[in-house]
């Protein structure tokens, strides 16, 4: 247990959940200050108006709805669905979902699935909730960053496994902040400052799916970037046809 400012003790899920409440904030302001506007004559700006509350409000409903989904992992009220999983087609899916919320925040992703690498086994939709969700914070990592990075989405081969993760300009971040923040330290608040300010909820709501899956999520390094991934083992039951 551990406090939070006013010295209240909080267990980690309820820090999780005041994380997640915070970084919610945000999105709602921002929606809020949308709605306000005047209605123009001008139909382009209105379609753009709304375009972007539109990508605002699926964006925070994802990041809900993973957040949901977690704690019903942790109950059991949501059994694990294993089966053999397309990396590169789960990527796919995920760049297609995270696209409308990176194009609000003029940030370009990229998709590099790699050499031809074979299916894992996983549950698709609670690893994809996973990859949205450390999205959307890379997505506004990136889109505070002075040197506009594309964020990658990529798999390749390690002597582990098959390592799938989403990487970027993020040359703060470490194994040893990655530690420090996934054990919530201190109040609630952003524990990745270097990478993203404000809370970052996704993190620990994709650390908590990936463990679901006895996965974990860990700092990776590929082609001179910097980011978070994790392994996973490719499908034995497939090897052996």
């Amino acid at each position: 247990m551990q406090q939070d400012g006013n010295g209240v003790q909080l267990g980690e899920q309820e820090r999780l959940f005041l994380s997640l409440v915070e970084q919610l904030s945000r999105p709602f302001l921002q929606v809020a200050r949308l709605s306000e506007l005047p209605v123009t004559d001008d139909p382009v700006a209105e379609k753009m108006r709304w375009e972007t509350v539109q990508a605002i409000a699926n964006s925070s409903l994802q990041l809900v709805d993973s957040y949901s989904l977690s704690l019903r992992l942790q109950g059991n009220a949501r059994q694990l669905e294993l089966e053999p999983v397309t990396v590169s087609s789960l990527l796919y899916d995920t760049a297609q979902a995270l696209q409308p919320f990176a194009r609000q925040y003029a940030v370009e992703l990229e998709l590099e699935p790699g050499p031809k690498i074979q299916p894992v086994l996983a549950d698709r939709s609670v690893l994809q909730s996973a990859m949205i969700s450390l999205g959307q914070v890379f997505v506004l990592s990136q889109s505070e960053s002075e040197e506009r990075v594309p964020v990658r989405l990529s798999a390749h081969r390690s002597r582990y496994g098959i390592v799938a993760g989403l990487y970027g300009q993020t040359p703060g971040l470490g194994a040893d902040s990655l530690r420090r923040a996934q054990s919530l330290s201190g109040k609630a608040r952003q524990p990745l400052q270097r990478l993203v300010s404000g809370p970052a909820a996704g993190v620990f709501v994709a650390d908590s799916l990936l463990k679901a899956l006895s996965a974990r999520l860990h700092v990776a390094r590929y082609r001179n970037l910097t980011g978070l991934a994790t392994t996973l083992q490719p499908s034995q039951q497939l090897q052996l046809i």
